[in-house]
């Protein structure tokens, strides 16, 4: 637990108590979608440094939150994973994601990879035939599984998919709040698509905000 406490015993004070730092709900945030390395949580946020870092890693460790895991076979290499404990703060964050895309003065597409991710499952409309799209930014790769009434996100490839779209994250970010179509993206060289392009199409209509 943090050093800083509400000492009060109401559930949402002493859930702030262990994810309530500067940081910390963000690490959450950047480990929704599986492990990683030090340095990859880094590079999700850049703007924290590094002995933050740690220490908010150090905090979440002590508090069941996070726990430090062995990667590999090929290249054996200390992360970091979510607990159940961890896990379970999911839903919280897609509530936030929503309530702070709806927020007043709106949002912008400079966010991490994982946090866009997030965003999606927090967005998901309502549409026919809904896709499946594999997503693939810089060296990750995303499957997105839309169903009538709910959206799947999985780090890695592999799930059946309709369409392959490389691009980085404010385009994609363009895709889904702006006028920015898929044929517009390919010809400015934003985007790569290999697969069915009114399924891509389709996706990018999937997502977008409730509010006014």
């Amino acid at each position: 637990m943090s050093q800083r406490s509400y000492e009060d015993e109401c559930g949402t004070a002493l859930a702030l108590d262990v994810v309530g730092e500067r940081w910390a709900l963000l690490v959450v945030r950047e480990l929704v979608f599986g492990p990683k390395r030090f340095r990859d949580l880094r590079a999700g946020l850049p703007k924290a440094s590094q002995n933050v870092l740690s220490q908010r890693l150090r905090e979440l460790e002590d508090s069941g939150v996070v726990r430090k895991v062995e990667l590999g076979p090929p290249v054996s290499a200390s992360a970091y994973e979510l607990t159940d404990r961890g896990r379970a703060l999911e839903p919280v964050l897609i509530e936030l994601s929503r309530w702070g895309a709806n927020a007043p003065g709106g949002h912008g597409p400079e966010m991490s990879t994982d946090a866009f991710m997030l965003l999606l499952k927090a967005l998901r409309r309502p549409s026919p035939e809904p896709p499946a799209v594999r997503l693939l930014v810089g060296a990750d790769a995303f499957d997105v599984v839309l169903a009538a009434d709910s959206v799947s996100v999985t780090r890695g490839a592999h799930a059946d998919v309709d369409a392959t779209v490389r691009a980085d994250v404010p385009t994609l970010w363009r895709l889904v709040f702006t006028d920015l179509t898929v044929p517009t993206a390919i010809a400015a060289g934003d985007l790569e698509l290999t697969g069915d392009r009114t399924a891509a199409e389709r996706f990018f209509r999937s997502f977008g905000l409730s509010g006014p």
